[in-house]
């Protein structure tokens, strides 16, 4: 048998995505859905939400099993713990600091962080704009009167038949990732600027 033709496992043809939030995991489905994608999978499969520890064992124990792994982190809940971490106990910030240095000697992790949350990707479909938010609480009126206008972090909004979140958004995503990429990379210790890497999951998952 030739070696091209030999056997893989079926993760070794498939790029893993591990996500923090229901509202990641819907998106995504949608958009694999609506470009009738199988390149990758999306964990949790059932939503379970899970600690920075817990995820950070799902990479570890993956990460010879897929072509990449993808980690999707929304920052606003770990900003906000670690302001609120009693003096003297490790903050989540440092946690997932440490958990970086542990990724970055491997070149199939991909971190993808956004500052606050997946919202803010949203909202660079809408405006272009660096403005910081320290929440979600905080960008949701931004989307009043615009295409995500009544917006809700619920499965029914999200996957509504005929006019889906990424249907709505889809006309604007080439503008999306032009204005996320003018925000720049993020600076792991300099975190309260408005960030959306998830732009970078599309090339990645597009990448010959």
């Amino acid at each position: 048998m030739g070696r091209n033709n030999r056997p893989k496992r079926d993760g070794k043809q498939i790029h893993l995505i591990v996500v923090d939030g229901k509202t990641e995991k819907w998106y995504l489905d949608l958009y694999k859905e609506k470009n009738s994608l199988k390149n990758f999978k999306v964990d949790p499969d059932l939503c379970k939400k899970r600690s920075l520890k817990e995820q950070f064992q799902i990479i570890k124990d993956n990460l010879d099993n897929y072509l990449s792994i993808i980690w999707i982190i929304d920052f606003d809940v770990i900003l906000k713990e670690s302001c609120e971490t009693p003096k003297g106990e490790k903050t989540k910030l440092s946690e997932f600091r440490d958990y970086l240095e542990l990724l970055k000697r491997h070149e199939n992790v991909h971190i993808l962080i956004n500052v606050p949350c997946l919202e803010y990707w949203y909202l660079l479909h809408i405006k272009n704009t660096s403005k910081y938010y320290s929440c979600y609480n905080e960008l949701e009126k931004e989307f009043k009167n615009t295409v995500l206008d009544g917006y809700e972090k619920t499965e029914k909004f999200y996957k509504q038949k005929n006019n889906d979140i990424y249907s709505k958004l889809e006309p604007f995503l080439e503008k999306a990732i032009i204005n996320a990429k003018q925000l720049g990379d993020i600076n792991i210790y300099d975190m309260e600027k408005g960030k959306a890497e998830m732009y970078k999951v599309f090339d990645i998952l597009n990448k010959k």
